[in-house]
């Protein structure tokens, strides 16, 4: 067993930090008993409180269980070279809803700035060669890409 720092926000903005046992091997978070009858008072008159962890250096959500014990809802990954890598990938692998629209809405900017380039090449160009072709289409073909996708992140998809 290690002892992690354990955090209970409630939406109302009240937060308890305390400390809890952490059994790896089944992966859950027992709180000391003075945590647990402060939650089961506090639940008569709160909405149900988000519960994290600090373990091994990342911030983990926790699920409440039957018995008292939180459970960890994501996989720990291990904290070095490799954990670094996988937190700097998981805006792109695994990203929020936030992330999404945010994604999109970088999208929409690269589309207007393609439609804006597309005008500006048809309105520069004086002869029509394969070249002039070729460009006008690559630009119009990425404004459809990033505007299509954008509208996909848009909708959390």
């Amino acid at each position: 067993m290690e002892i992690v720092e354990i955090q209970v926000e409630y939406p109302s903005g009240m937060t308890i930090s305390d400390r809890a046992s952490y059994l790896r091997e089944m992966e859950q978070v027992y709180p000391s008993e003075r945590l647990l009858g402060i939650l089961r008072e506090v639940c008569v008159t709160e909405a149900p409180p988000a519960v994290s962890a600090l373990i091994d250096g990342a911030t983990v959500r926790l699920d409440a269980r039957t018995d008292g014990s939180f459970g960890i809802s994501e996989t720990l990954r291990r904290s070095g070279a490799e954990g670094v890598v996988v937190r700097l990938l998981q805006p792109f692998t695994d990203p929020t809803k936030d992330q999404q629209q945010q994604f999109g809405r970088f999208c929409h900017t690269i589309a207007a700035a393609a439609f804006l380039g597309a005008v500006g090449v048809w309105h520069s160009t004086q002869e029509w060669t394969l070249e002039s072709i070729k460009l006008e289409a690559s630009i119009i073909l990425g404004f459809m890409i990033t505007f299509v996708r954008g509208m996909h992140s848009m909708k959390g998809e």
